[in-house]
């Protein structure tokens, strides 16, 4: 929508929400892209769930990137990582806490070992 003055931003994105306009523009830059395309499935997914109730108080993101390099992201384009939970989450033993995606067995099972030996990727506090 353009430029808003100072304090109607607000208003303005909200407008250009409702009216359309940007929803316009993002198809526009989707098409500059290559088109709307629906992302590829992962032929094997699995949960890294609680083991315990409690508050979710860090997630390690440099171990979080490793699982996913282990499940074969980024060559294969369906393999990676969905998180399910956020800092400040409560959460129940056996809740999933993120969602692992690989194409092989394989992937997924080196990428389920890590976990296993890496109770910290996702810390909950009791």
């Amino acid at each position: 929508g353009g430029a808003a003055e100072a304090g109607a931003g607000h208003a303005l994105a909200l407008a250009t929400l409702a009216d359309g306009r940007a929803w316009t523009k993002f198809q526009r830059i989707c098409q500059a892209q290559g088109g709307m395309r629906e992302p590829p499935r992962a032929l094997h997914v699995r949960p890294l769930t609680a083991s315990r109730a409690g508050r979710i108080v860090q997630v390690n993101n440099r171990k979080i990137a490793q699982l996913a390099k282990l499940a074969g992201a980024p060559e294969a384009k369906a393999a990676g990582v969905t998180m399910e939970v956020v800092l400040g989450t409560n959460v129940v033993r056996g809740q999933p806490l993120l969602q692992l995606h690989a194409d092989t067995a394989g992937e997924l099972a080196y990428a389920m070992e890590y976990a296993s030996r890496n109770p910290d990727i996702i810390e909950i506090s009791t």
